[in-house]
């Protein structure tokens, strides 16, 4: 086996784009085409050149299989109402923008016809027609209008829709399966099957097995039996409902603790307020047009919060491992989580932590660093984040929205043994468009980022960091893909790891400070690591 014909990937959505495609509420347990093999159709050359990934898929199962992704911690997310609820004024942004938005990228659903049916709605607010809002929403998201008229009706439960999710993934659960094409109407029309699938056989077709694993000892297994392992994990603890009093959190939380699949991690908070802890500005500007994520952003731990985080992570109120009290461990992804309820998390949770038999890994399973060094510097700073917002640092630019971590983050997850996923979205990185459009491969910004967190590290005077070159084992991919990212224009998808990993190692080996940084392992290693062994091992060691 070469160095690098395995990955591991510590957050991505393989199912989500066919789960929201094929979902339609009509008895869904007798529907063929209810599973996630199926692929919906893509666009093509958005994926060819590297553009926002709504109208393909970066991971779906085909994907998976061509690309060797052996190890998936795949992401449980129902639909964040914020996403399609929207601005209340946002008729009025909408019609202002209409073009910005429709482009050339009008969604299967949304013909000319009804784009001039629309347009005779901006600005009313009556009619029996379609909500300009919903319209350009499923058009921004790629996902049909049904769907968005769905999550914004009384019926959409989080917690109902999350056990759906994981059902759906549990239809092929070790089942051989082979890959199918989706065609939307009224794309069938126009679209000849046989000649996609013809075109773009490496992209679509695929037969194979995946296994959600029950624990580390099993990912052991799967990974020595060449198989491909699925971890569970959830993005958002607004799955539990989580504005509801925190009796009826809890009797979720049993719940999800019950599973024959357990959850390895969860993702704490996502893009909106959850009623249990500050989520991180993560919306550009532009977005915001549509979206309002204002309640909540920046603000830290409620005590609801603090409970439910003791029923994840197994701790009673006098901080102690009770898991006879409280099921298995569930650890805590950091991701999304504002400065602010980032620094309480630590300090009330893990920092104690680390003086038991029970020490807490942090995660940070999709993240980039921010070229702060403290977490008071982030927290200082979050009401006047803006697009375009950069810290330098050892002579390169870093988006610095307290989303990202800082030296801080990165020393507390060293000191608990806790892993760093780099997540590959654009903005993100650090990437504006002046700068992807440079002659340089943009495994630059992946290097610049992993170094720099490295040297958080390395160049730390903390008596408390022991044995600093353990820090090559705290890096792995953490891509985000399928969760509706702008990535790096030549890593598009899964099928472009390869070719990362070659220009990881090229970037790497011309870096004068390459010897400082791995501590004698070759290049080839080092990279190695992040592509797989780092994310292998931490789930093997911590997922019990």
């Amino acid at each position: 086996m070469s160095e690098f014909d395995r990955f591991a990937d510590l957050h991505c959505h393989p199912h989500m784009r066919s789960f929201n495609w094929l979902h339609k509420h009509r008895r869904p347990e007798i529907n063929s085409r209810y599973n996630p093999w199926w692929i919906i159709l893509p666009k093509q050359k958005a994926e060819e050149k590297g553009r926002r990934a709504a109208a393909y898929t970066q991971c779906d199962l085909a994907k998976i299989m061509n690309g060797n992704l052996k190890l998936a911690f795949v992401s449980l997310y129902p639909l964040e109402r914020g996403w399609v609820t929207g601005r209340s004024d946002s008729k009025k942004i909408v019609a202002r923008n209409l073009k910005k938005y429709l482009g050339d990228n009008l969604l299967n659903e949304a013909v000319s016809s009804v784009l001039n049916h629309v347009l005779q709605f901006i600005g009313n607010d009556e009619g029996g027609g379609i909500a300009v809002r919903d319209f350009i929403q499923a058009v921004y998201m790629k996902i049909p209008l049904r769907r968005v008229n769905f999550v914004q009706s009384r019926h959409y439960d989080y917690f109902e829709e999350l056990k759906e999710e994981r059902e759906f993934l549990l239809k092929r659960n070790e089942l051989l399966t082979e890959s199918e094409l989706y065609i939307p109407f009224p794309k069938r029309l126009f679209v000849s099957k046989k000649k996609i699938l013809a075109k773009y056989a490496g992209d679509l077709e695929a037969t194979g097995t995946y296994e959600i694993a029950k624990n580390g000892a099993e990912v052991d297994r799967l990974i020595k039996d060449d198989k491909t392992a699925f971890v569970l994990t959830i993005e958002g603890a607004n799955v539990f409902n989580s504005n509801e009093e925190y009796e009826a959190i809890e009797q979720k939380l049993a719940e999800i603790k019950s599973w024959e699949q357990p959850l390895f991690f969860i993702t704490f908070t996502h893009h909106f307020y959850n009623y249990l802890a500050g989520h991180a500005h993560s919306i550009p500007d532009t977005g915001n047009l549509l979206l309002d994520q204002s309640e909540g952003m920046n603000s830290g731990i409620t005590e609801k919060g603090k409970k439910v985080l003791r029923y994840l992570l197994a701790i009673d109120e006098d901080g102690k491992f009770a898991s006879e009290k409280y099921g298995r461990r569930i650890l805590i992804d950091v991701k999304h989580l504002s400065a602010k309820a980032r620094k309480e998390y630590y300090n009330d949770f893990v920092l104690p932590a680390l003086k038991t038999a029970h020490p807490i890994p942090v995660i940070a399973s999709h993240v980039a660093y921010s070229g702060v060094e403290k977490l008071d510097e982030l927290i200082a700073r979050m009401p006047e984040e803006k697009n375009g917002d950069f810290s330098e640092r050892y002579g390169h630019k870093f988006n610095n929205w307290n989303i990202n971590i800082c030296d801080e983050d990165v020393k507390t997850i060293f000191k608990t043994d806790g892993v760093v996923g780099i997540n590959l979205d654009q903005r993100v990185l650090g990437v504006t468009k002046g700068d992807i459009k440079k002659n340089e491969t943009h495994a630059s910004y992946v290097w610049q980022n992993i170094k720099s967190m490295m040297k958080a590290v390395i160049i730390s005077d903390d008596p408390e960091i022991k044995s600093k070159k353990e820090i090559v084992n705290t890096f792995c991919l953490g891509t985000d893909f399928d969760g509706f990212i702008d990535p790096l224009n030549e890593y598009p998808t899964v099928l472009d790891f390869k070719k990362l990993a070659a220009d990881l190692v090229r970037e790497i080996d011309k870096d004068p400070e390459k010897d400082m940084l791995l501590f004698g392992l070759s290049t080839e290693k080092f990279v190695k690591k992040i592509c797989f062994d780092n994310a292998f091992d931490f789930v093997t060691k911590h997922f019990i």
